[in-house]
């Protein structure tokens, strides 16, 4: 563990750092509404319901069960802490939540320093700069800031969980080893495979050892590899093929490989005899950025060591396959797979480079110093360039908000543009405007929003749909806010310059 005090305080001071800054931007980033009904509002019902007592249901997603659209029980593990926050505020719930992500994302940060001082001491490093500047890289890592920014989503905690399963593993503390890759395969329905691949790992570098002569446990860490890999398989196709079909959904997300085929065989099938078409499917120069500021801000050091890179293979796969763009711009979740393999690479990689040139390493030091300060002031949404300063003022949009959210009773259903959602999730029934399967009680819009909608005769199609049933009346203040409003409901409180 960390032995000195002054290494305590530092490490100890950059995590609570993160969580102060990433805490409070994210939170204030839900009270300027600008969260979205993708993800936070799907969330935010989701625990609703299940502090009530129904499961993780919500009128938002595809199929009514979130573990029909991904399967990911962890979640219930946060419930009682959701409920209790609830206790204090009804629209205390999200940020909760958000403060859990935080809390969960610096504390990844703990295992990846153990893990640094005892791979690089393996080597005779027994400095600890390298695993502060590891550690310090992992916390200014743009993907991961994304991760951060970006809602709400269960997969964010499994880069912490997979982190403590990994240093647990390099420990041999094979129990704990397993708790945590349990956890971490529960977080999402894809984690299980990146867990599979720890498996793989263990068993790649069993064989290093051996070819090095050092004593690399054979049996046990066979016996204990084998036991990931069977295990994460029968999990994986239990929860594709039984759990999830059995809420009403499936690995929904495949279509976004519809290129290379229908089903997981077909695109796997593809990848292996049709290598044109996986080639001009990887190799396009949006896919090469992508990979580039990857592994930039950690100076490429991962490359280094192809056994850790092993870790990488399913959410590279998942990334690099897909036509659609937001997988592979960093600029939301979809990295957060990568992530705890990706440092552990990088620790691997450090320890090639050292030995490799040990006389170096001030030059390594500069050189990987300069190289995570690049990528954070190139692409982190914390960057002085694009500073969310704005979530520190309140704005005309924010108050017309919050209007529209008190004027709404708890107990009707409510259709709302993408940033009202979240903040009116704590009920049965809320939907997306534009994709209700009915009309609800009260619709609410933001006529200059026009995510969701194709173009502004979509919207006012959507409006006139309310109209003509004849049963709704028609608000409009400050010529773009729109409350439509039953004529059965009673409700107090419509601005006063409304019409």
């Amino acid at each position: 563990m960390l032995q000195k005090l002054s290494d305590q305080k530092i490490f100890w001071g950059m995590i609570t750092l993160y969580v102060v800054v990433f805490g409070t931007l994210t939170v204030l980033r839900h009270d300027n509404f600008q969260t979205q009904t993708w993800d936070m509002g799907i969330f935010t019902q989701s625990f609703w319901n299940a502090s009530h007592g129904r499961g993780l249901v919500n009128t938002i997603e595809q199929v009514p069960n979130h573990l029909g659209v991904h399967y990911s029980p962890f979640l219930f593990l946060l419930v009682p802490g959701y409920a209790l926050f609830q206790g204090f505020s009804a629209q205390a719930g999200p940020y909760y939540l958000l403060i859990m992500q935080a809390l969960a994302l610096a504390l990844g940060a703990w295992p990846l320093f153990l893990l640094a001082k005892k791979l690089l001491a393996e080597q005779s490093i027994t400095s600890s700069w390298w695993p502060f500047a590891i550690t310090l890289a992992y916390l200014l890592y743009p993907p991961l800031h994304a991760l951060q920014m970006y809602d709400f989503h269960e997969v964010a905690f499994f880069v912490p969980l997979l982190l403590f399963a990994l240093y647990f593993l390099e420990t041999k503390k094979w129990l704990w080893a397993g708790l945590f890759l349990l956890l971490a395969g529960a977080t999402k329905e894809d984690a299980i495979l990146v867990v599979l691949f720890v498996g793989l790992f263990l068993l790649a570098k069993r064989t290093s050892l051996q070819k090095n002569g050092l004593p690399s446990g054979k049996r046990t860490k066979n016996i204990v590899a084998g036991i990931i890999i069977v295990s994460a398989f029968v999990y994986f196709l239990l929860v594709a093929k039984v759990l999830m079909p059995a809420e009403g959904g499936g690995l929904l997300r495949i279509d976004r490989y519809a290129h290379l085929g229908e089903t997981g065989l077909e695109i796997v099938s593809s990848a292996i005899t049709h290598p044109l078409l996986l080639l001009q499917t990887v190799a396009t120069l949006p896919k090469i950025e992508y990979s580039f500021w990857l592994l930039l801000p950690v100076l490429f050091l991962p490359l280094l060591s192809w056994r850790a890179l092993i870790l990488l293979i399913p959410g590279l796969a998942e990334n690099l396959l897909t036509n659609y763009t937001p997988q592979f711009s960093s600029a939301y979740h979809y990295d957060a797979l990568l992530i705890p393999g990706l440092f552990l690479a990088t620790i691997y990689g450090a320890k090639i480079a050292l030995l490799r040139f040990p006389d170096r390493e001030k030059q390594l030091r500069l050189l990987f110093l300069t190289a995570m300060l690049v990528g954070f002031l190139t692409n982190s949404p914390l960057r002085p360039t694009a500073f969310p300063t704005d979530y520190f003022h309140t704005s005309e949009k924010k108050v017309a908000y919050q209007n529209l959210v008190r004027l709404v009773p708890p107990e009707v259903s409510v259709s709302a543009d993408t940033n009202l959602v979240p903040h009116m999730a704590n009920r049965e029934k809320i939907y997306f405007a534009g994709f209700e399967p009915e009309l609800s009680d009260i619709a609410l819009l933001n006529t200059e929003n026009m995510f969701g909608f194709e173009n502004t005769e979509t919207i006012g199609n959507y409006i006139e749909s309310y109209e003509r049933s004849g049963e709704y009346n028609l608000y409009v203040f400050d010529d773009r806010y729109v409350v439509l409003l039953n004529k059965k409901l009673k409700v107090t409180g419509l601005p006063a310059q409304a019409q």
